[in-house]
């Protein structure tokens, strides 16, 4: 099997689209929640520790609702943070999840909302 060109990594890639419920949350509260088609893209480099994220309304090009950001990864592989949104999208954790990038520690942030998520499923 040919090895890989110096310099090259690999990456691991969700690309979706799901129609769901979406709101706007802050200091002030939350808005109505609205049924919007949502691209949900994510991607992250083992080698690299890290990735990111990125989700908008396809009605709008992301104009009303958009969120990106960061997702860091520990030295055995398991999400440690994430910037960019007040939350990072379940359907993104479960990705991550699915991947093995989720501790099996159930006293873990990234474990408990994992199992609540699965649970609702």
């Amino acid at each position: 099997m040919p090895q890989p060109k110096h310099g090259v990594m690999k990456m691991e890639k969700l690309d979706t689209t799901e129609t769901t419920q979406v709101r706007y949350s802050g200091s002030f509260g939350s808005t109505p929640s609205e049924t919007r088609t949502m691209k949900i893209t994510a991607w992250i480099c083992d080698e690299r520790k890290r990735g990111g994220f990125e989700i908008y309304d396809t009605e709008t090009s992301g104009d009303e609702y958009y969120g990106s950001g960061g997702i860091w990864l520990d030295d055995n592989g398991h999400i440690t943070d994430y910037d960019g949104t007040g939350m990072i999208d379940l359907r993104i954790l479960a990705w991550l999840g699915e991947l093995g990038h989720v501790t099996h520690d159930n006293k873990d942030f990234f474990r408990k909302e994992l199992d609540k998520y699965n649970k609702e499923e």
